[in-house]
């Protein structure tokens, strides 16, 4: 296996949209959570230990951040049962099982807490050009997934009935079953985002090695239902399972994954059309495209303006991390990382 490329979060319509409780499972062992500001080398961090866990040949999860699809939230060895989590804002994350399982880490004891206070208010005033890019691009989205809705209505009635090709998905599932008296959860993540680099997905690497159904259809044609009718059953059988949401409208499911019957059960959407991909295709509409031209360039135009918003966060937020590199310690960042390293490692030794 090689290492797997996730989120744990993404800009919805409903803004940041948080899956951070699904990084790594409750049996794991130990769990290290991040908490300083912008540019204090949090991702640095997780990086340089995901490079010394894979030449240990670890295959490890690592989960990149919807505000800069190129640095990383979080990184998870499910071998060793430990993950390093980014738990500051907008993702905030506090001690679960604190001492015993969840351990907190704070970089800020390495700043200069003085040189902060001289650029007070630029920090401050760059924090609120960062939110106010932030809730514009959010206004965009909510407005995009408006438009969306808008075609789902129109296309209610253009449902195919495809039950007899879900019913064969589900019969492999029962086939399957588990001897076990409960459910299995499934866990909840992002295979893709929309980042300020655009709508950035990976899952056509996560389901390598699968054999591939893609539900193709317009919005409103069920694509989401079924795949919570298979989820559900998957759930019932005690298979494991990955649901993996939409992320304009994290309530809905995008895709499936069960790791156990190396099957994956996608949508094609507007944002990702899936069309090189290679597997079954099951048609949920009577119709492929948008009924509404007109809807669609404005959903395509406001997708583009809360991305290109969202490029105005991250211009800003440089330069708020300017301020911190420059207050940081980084000396002593290493040192921690070192510590880490060996502390991480360990655990392959514990029983």
């Amino acid at each position: 296996m090689q290492t797997r490329r996730l989120f744990a979060g993404s800009n919805s319509a409903q803004g940041f949209y948080s899956l951070f409780q699904h990084i790594i499972g409750p049996e794991a062992r130990r769990v290290y959570l991040l908490k300083g500001g912008p540019g204090t080398g949090k991702s640095r961090l997780m990086k340089t230990l995901a490079e010394k866990l894979q030449r240990e040949g670890y295959v490890l999860e690592l989960f990149f951040c919807s505000s800069d699809s190129k640095s990383l939230d979080a990184v998870a060895c499910p071998e060793l049962g430990v993950a390093v989590i980014d738990a500051t804002f907008p993702h905030v994350q506090d001690p679960v099982f604190p001492g015993c399982r969840d351990e907190l880490i704070s970089v800020g004891d390495f700043w200069d807490a003085q040189k902060l206070e001289e650029k007070r208010e630029e920090i401050i005033t760059g924090g609120e050009v960062k939110a106010a890019h932030f809730a514009a691009a959010f206004r965009y989205f909510a407005a995009a997934h408006a438009l969306e809705e808008n075609e789902a209505a129109r296309n209610s009635s253009t449902k195919r009935d495809c039950s007899a090709e879900i019913k064969e998905i589900l019969e492999e599932i029962h086939q399957a079953r588990k001897d076990t008296a409960l459910p299995k959860p499934a866990r909840h993540l992002f295979a893709s985002a929309l980042t300020p680099e655009g709508y950035v997905s990976e899952i056509e690497f996560l389901s390598q090695g699968f054999r591939v159904y893609i539900l193709e259809g317009a919005p409103g044609t069920g694509q989401s239902q079924w795949l919570e009718v298979i989820l559900r059953h998957a759930e019932l059988a005690g298979l494991q399972a990955e649901a993996f949401h939409y992320p304009l409208n994290p309530e809905k499911l995008m895709h499936l994954l069960l790791p156990e019957l190396q099957l994956a059960v996608l949508s094609s959407r507007e944002l990702e059309p899936l069309k090189g991909l290679e597997g079954r295709r099951i048609f949920c509409g009577s119709g492929a495209g948008w009924s509404n031209s007109r809807d669609h360039e404005l959903f395509t135009e406001l997708i583009g303006l809360g991305i290109s918003e969202l490029q105005g966060a991250q211009k800003a937020h440089v330069k708020i991390e300017q301020y911190y590199t420059e207050a940081m310690d980084f000396r002593a960042v290493d040192a921690l990382r070192q510590g880490l390293e060996a502390e991480l490692l360990s655990y392959k030794n514990r029983s």
